[in-house]
Parts: structure tokens; C-alpha cells; sequence
């Protein structure tokens, strides 16, 4: 079964442009050469009667083999020359033939002036004629149907025309094209040193993203697949890249056409299951394409599967892009993208999260999945680090799934409250005709108070929407709410299979990991949402938790003071940055690298005066317990030691003289006499005139 795809997924062609990097113009982005002396490989010199097929115009005893002659089997005349010459005309007179530039699968490929427009260039690419001559037809009205059809990442075809073959006589189909002067995603890899033999991935992800957008135009727009991607059959000319080479194109719905056209390593295993192409095929292809494109893959002709993230560099520091060609050339096709435009989406995310890896900044999108956290758990100062958020209100702040505003009740479920449970629970119940959103609503109101009936209701769901994936969401999220954090990573992961450029499933998964006890798992999840979306505060907060956990001090507090200073948890969040330095240094250890100069930063922070001055004694207690423990100043610190802390002298005298004033400061803030007595005595024991 295919993932239902919801209907606000569009290809967001606009925000993606400038998300998009590609390589510097090509040098020698020119006309491409004739060839010389034209021939068909003798590697791939065959009979060409299809009833025969054996190996014609081979080499033997030393000589070359016969480019041109007949099939010793059967007697058939063969020519491995390009059958049109410099100077022909072609399509009435149209086009003079340059000559031939290149030869593949589906004939050879010429370039030609076209005579009746001023030094316009074109492209003849020779049809191969099946014996079919109904599916010929058809191949040919196709193209025909693309002619002036236009989309800045296909090759634009001017026409399809006719010429005589000089040895059979019969007309062959020609397709007129633009001729585009630059090089193929092939050439481009070829032409890479021997020390980085590799495209950069993200701009491997740009130029699928821009093919993509253009197998959806023929998808969608014309009903047409393409059967043919490849490296070849890319061309990057001055900044744009398109599609070339449309000679293999077939109607989505065309049952009965067997030839396909593909090349080793890029064409799908289950077409020889199937038995015909598909939009999946196509996707397969592309993901083939990146990852040959990406990095090492010997078993790439062989049509070995996608390597482990163990195996490659590049996929264990991206995990995301491997999840991704995963996803595209899954053994299953149903559980690949629905179409090219759900996978574009998912790429975007991917993009995003390699360009903020690679630059150091971040590159936030909203999602059309998800929506955003719906808050922040566990960021209170007095118990950060010290206990554990709760974990029911850190799994309810997860994202919630986007309602398809093409559901019959989108505008109803917008209008109910998620702050009231069982209102909302009443008035999808009176429903007389519950959609699927609405259903989904009554599962995510039933998760929290762990209504019996949850379970079932999913279970029914999955029957009915298989391979949805907000169902696994929701058992994932009723899961983490029991507890049964096994049962929940299992369901997030499958989230994440299906959608892995998302923020959402991470944050779970790094919730699960972070619950487990897996802190390494979880900062690796929080830090790929943090790094990528600084809207997701909680991965902060997580990234924070984790980094601490690890022995990662100055990690976790600077995982804090990124968080920008227009949210609302900004100066919270330094508050907890400052207080991460000092609940991790042990009794008698120095302090972490610039604890002393974030520490003078609660003197600027937007803090009330209980909060700052409690800060300020646990610093200062932190210090204190230092100096205690006979620890001298380190004589070359990693940062300048400061004369002064919160403008009195560091020293134990100082130090003591600052603690006491936040003492008796807090006992007069106090809210009760029993804590005001506390601070009292605390005052009275940093005294200066009581140590010893």
C-alpha cells in the first residue's frame, strides 16, 4: 500500500531557490565537438534483428571488427556508423547536420543548425524503432505532445521529424531539441580531482531537487515518466540544469508497452518483477543517481542496495540523506515516496539539515507536516539538570501532524480548543459523519488521561489508512505516554523512514533515547534539529540535558546561549547556561572554561531579583567550594581568571562578603518566615568573621 500523502504537500519551489547551491559554471561550458570518426563501441555491437540479437562486427585474429557488413547468423545488414552524415537535411529541409556528438542507448545524438532560424542550434536524437509499430506510434505522438511544453528543467523539444535511413530506406523519428552547451552531472564528476573524486552532496541535492521539480511536471502535468535518469542524461549549462535525452518517455497508464529503457545501476529491480515502469521508478533512479554522484559505491552496477551508514563516511555524518535513499529505493515499492513532489519535500529537509552541518548556521522552514512544539518542558532554573523533566508533559509537547485542510471538518478541528480534552472529545463524538482528521483528533485527546479505547481506535485506523504515518505517530506518542519506550521508538523510527528530512521524529527519538539513558543517541537527534531549526527550543534544552550527561559541560551550556535572543526562553535559557557551569564542576574541581565570564552575565539578564540573586549564591557556593578544597588558581587558565566576581574581589574574602549580601537578600524576598530563617542562616555561616 502507498503512504497517503496529505493534500497540502506542494512542491515549494519558491523558498527552495535560495536553499539550493550548485557548482560555479562549468569551465568550457561550450559547444560540445563532432566526433571524428563516429562508431558504436564494439562491446555493444549486436544483430540488430530482434529475433537474432548475436554478436556482430567484433574484433578477431587481431583486426578490428567490422563496423559495417552483415550478421553471419541470419544475414541481416548491419551499420554501426550514425546513419546521417555532415550536410544532410533533415525534416524537409530544416535542420543541416553538423554531425554526430555522442551515441546511447536509444541511437545516436547530432547536432544541427536549424535553417530557419537565425543561428539557432538543435539536437536530433535518433528514435530506435520497435517492432511494434503501434507502441512506435505512441512513443512518438508522446514527444509529440511535449513539443513546446515548457519547464526550466527540461530540455525543450521543437518537434519530432522523419528522414529515411540510407540502408533500410524506412523513415526514422527524430526528435528536435534545444542543444543546451554545458555538461553532464557525469562529466562533472569525471572532471573531479583524484583527492575529491565526489560531488559536494549538498549540491548533489540541488540538482535533485531540480529534477525532481521536473519529473513532477511530466508526471502530473502530461502523465508521462521519464525511464531514463541518470548522470547522462543531466545537463548543468550557465546555472541551469535540465533533464535531456527524452527518447525513453511513456505514459503513466500505457499497460502494454514492455521496452524499457534504463542503464545498469540505476534501473529498478522490480521492473523485472513488474514488468513496466512506474512514478516509483523513477524516484528510484534519481536516488541511484545521488548517492553514485555522493560517494563510493562499488556495488553500484550490480545494483547492490544503498551502503550502511557504517560503511560510508558520508552517510554516517548525514544520516538523514541515508535515510532518505533508502526511503526512494526501498525493496517495497509501496513504502517509497508517493511522487516526486513528496520526495522533493523530504529532500528540502534533508538540504537543510546538510547546509547547517556544513556552514555553521542554521537553515529553518516550517514544516507541512508538522506543526511546531507546542511548548518547552522541563527549562525551570531551580530544578534544571537536577531533575528530569516530566515525562508525559515532554512527550504532549511534541509536534503535533498538520490537519489536511482539504478534510470536510479542517475548519472545525482549527477552531477547537487543545487546552480542553473532553470538550473537544464531545463535540467530534456528535459528529454524524467523523473524517479521518477527526478520528486522529479523538486518538491525540485520548493519549493523555490513556483512554482505553486509544489502542483500538489506532488499530482500526491502520486498517482502513495502511501506511499512514501518523498513525505510527500516534502509537509512538501513546507509547512514550505508558512508558513503553521500545514500543515508541519502534513507531518514531517509522516516521522518520518515511519522513526523514523531518524535525518531529528526531525530537521523539532523541525523547526516547534521552529517557533510555542513551545520551549520545539523543544529543546526536537534538543537535541535528538545533543546528538546523533554532524554533525548536526544546532540542536546546535536550541538547543541553544530553551534552551535561556526557561529561560535555561547556557543551551543554553553549547548546543553551545559542538560543536566539527573540525567544521568549532566551535569557531562561542563560540563566541555565550559567548554572550548567556550576552544577557541573564537582566539589574541589576547577571551573569550566569561561565560567567566570558567563557568570558576570547574570548582571544583565532580564531575571527578577529572587531568581538572579539565587543564581549568584550558586555561583559563588560553586567558588567557594573550590578555594575550600586548598585548589590553587591555575597558573595559565584557559581563560583570564578575573580580579572580580559580580563586582567584588575574587578571593575568598570577596567571595564570602558577595555570598552573604545574596543570603540576606533572599531572606528579604522570602515568601514565608521558615525559608526567610534559611537564608538567614545561611547568610550567617559565609560571614567572613565565621570562617575558618
Amino acid at each position: 500500500m502507498t503512504r497517503p500523502v496529505p493534500s497540502q504537500v506542494v512542491t515549494r519551489g519558491l523558498r527552495r531557490s535560495s536553499l539550493i547551491t550548485l557548482p560555479e559554471v562549468p569551465n568550457g561550458d561550450q559547444i560540445a565537438p563532432v566526433l571524428e570518426n563516429p562508431q558504436v563501441s564494439e562491446r555493444k555491437r549486436f544483430c540488430p534483428n530482434p529475433t537474432c540479437g548475436q554478436k556482430v562486427g567484433r574484433a578477431r585474429n587481431g583486426r578490428p571488427g567490422r563496423v559495417e557488413g552483415f550478421c553471419p547468423q541470419c544475414r541481416t545488414r548491419f551499420s554501426f556508423r550514425p546513419p546521417l552524415q555532415p550536410g544532410d537535411l533533415v525534416g524537409n529541409g530544416q535542420f543541416e547536420v553538423e554531425g554526430a556528438i555522442a551515441h546511447g542507448g536509444l541511437g545516436w545524438v547530432y547536432r544541427a543548425w536549424d535553417c530557419r532560424v537565425l543561428r539557432r542550434r538543435v539536437v536530433l536524437k535518433g528514435l530506435i524503432d520497435p517492432d511494434d509499430p503501434d507502441s512506435r506510434q505512441a512513443a512518438v505522438a508522446e514527444l509529440k505532445a511535449l513539443a513546446g511544453a515548457s519547464h526550466p528543467n527540461i530540455v525543450t523539444v521543437f518537434n519530432v521529424v522523419r528522414h529515411p535511413h540510407p540502408l533500410t530506406g524506412r523513415d526514422v523519428n527524430y526528435i528536435v531539441m534545444e542543444y543546451l552547451p554545458g555538461k553532464s552531472l557525469r562529466q562533472l564528476s569525471q572532471e573531479r580531482p583524484d583527492s575529491d573524486p565526489y560531488l559536494p552532496v549538498d549540491h548533489v541535492c540541488g540538482f535533485a531537487l531540480k529534477v525532481l521539480a521536473a519529473l513532477e511536471h511530466l508526471h502530473t502535468q502530461h502523465g508521462l515518466l521519464y525511464c531514463d535518469v541518470s548522470t547522462d542524461n543531466v545537463i548543468y549549462s550557465t546555472g541551469v540544469v535540465k533533464l535531456i535525452d527524452l527518447g525513453a518517455v511513456r505514459r503513466i497508464d500505457d499497460q502494454d508497452n514492455k521496452t524499457f529503457w534504463g542503464k545498469p545501476g540505476y534501473m529498478d529491480p522490480q521492473i523485472t518483477i513488474s514488468g513496466r515502469p512506474s512514478v516509483a521508478t523513477d524516484l528510484y533512479a534519481i536516488a541511484r543517481m545521488m548517492a553514485v554522484l555522493s560517494f563510493p559505491f562499488p556495488g553500484f552496477p550490480d545494483d547492490e542496495p544503498i551502503p550502511d551508514p557504517d560503511e560510508v563516511e558520508l552517510l554516517a555524518l548525514h544520516p538523514s540523506f541515508a535515510g532518505l535513499l533508502r526511503r526512494a529505493t526501498n525493496p517495497d515499492p509501496h513504502q517509497r515516496f508517493a511522487s516526486a513532489a513528496d520526495m522533493a519535500e523530504q529532500l528540502e529537509g534533508v538540504l537543510r539539515e546538510i547546509r547547517a552541518v556544513r556552514e555553521g548556521r542554521p537553515f529553518p522552514a516550517a514544516s507541512v507536516r508538522f506543526g511546531p512544539e507546542l511548548r518547552v518542558v522541563g527549562t525551570e532554573p531551580d530544578t534544571f539538570l537536577l531533575v528530569d523533566p516530566d515525562p508525559v508533559a515532554a512527550a504532549l509537547a511534541l509536534p503535533d501532524p498538520q490537519v489536511d485542510p482539504a478534510d470536510p471538518h479542517a475548519g472545525l478541528l482549527a477552531t477547537i480548543s487543545t487546552e480542553s480534552p473532553d470538550e473537544t472529545e464531545r463535540v467530534l463524538a456528535a459528529l454524524p459523519d467523523p473524517s479521518l482528521e477527526t478520528r486522529l483528533r479523538v486518538v491525540r485527546v485520548r493519549i493523555e488521561p490513556r483512554h482505553p479505547d486509544t489502542g483500538a481506535d489506532l488499530d482500526a485506523l491502520a486498517v482502513q489508512q495502511p501506511g499512514d504515518w501518523r498513525i505510527d505517530w500516534y502509537r509512538g506518542l501513546k507509547s512514550l505516554v505508558d512508558n513503553d519506550l521500545e514500543a515508541a521508538q519502534h513507531s518514531f523510527t517509522a516516521v522518520l523512514d518515511a519522513l526523514p528530512g523531518e524535525a518531529a521524529p528526531k525530537l521523539a527519538l532523541a525523547l526516547c533515547a534521552q529517557r533510555e539513558g542513551v545520551a549520545e543517541l539523543a544529543a546526536r537527534h537534538y543537535a541535528t534539529v538545533w543546528q538546523t531549526d533554532r524554533s525548536y527550543v526544546s532540542a536546546a534544552f535536550g541538547l543541553a540535558r544530553a551534552q551535561f550527561a556526557l561529561g560535555n559541560i561547556a557543551s551543554a551550556a553553549t547548546a543553551l546561549e545559542t538560543v536566539p535572543e527573540s525567544s521568549r526562553y532566551a535569557d531562561t535559557a542563560r540563566l541555565c547556561a550559567i548554572l550548567a557551569r556550576a552544577r557541573g564542576c564537582p566539589a574541589g574541581q576547577p571551573p569550566v572554561t569561561d565560567f567566570f565570564a558567563a557568570a558576570e552575565q547574570l548582571l544583565t539578564l532580564k531575571l527578577d531579583d529572587q531568581q538572579r540573586e539565587l543564581a549568584i549564591a550558586e555561583v559563588l557556593e560553586t567558588v567557594l567550594c573550590w578555594q575550600h578544597a586548598n585548589q590553587p588558581w591555575p597558573a595559565e587558565p584557559p581563560t583570564p581568571i578575573p580580579a572580580t566576581l559580580f563586582e567584588y574581589p575574587l578571593n575568598q574574602h570577596g567571595v564570602r562578603d558577595r555570598l552573604e549580601l545574596a543570603y540576606r537578600e533572599l531572606a528579604r524576598l522570602a515568601p514565608t518566615r521558615a525559608k526567610r530563617i534559611t537564608f538567614v542562616d545561611k547568610a550567617n555561616d559565609r560571614r567572613n568573621r565565621s570562617w575558618t
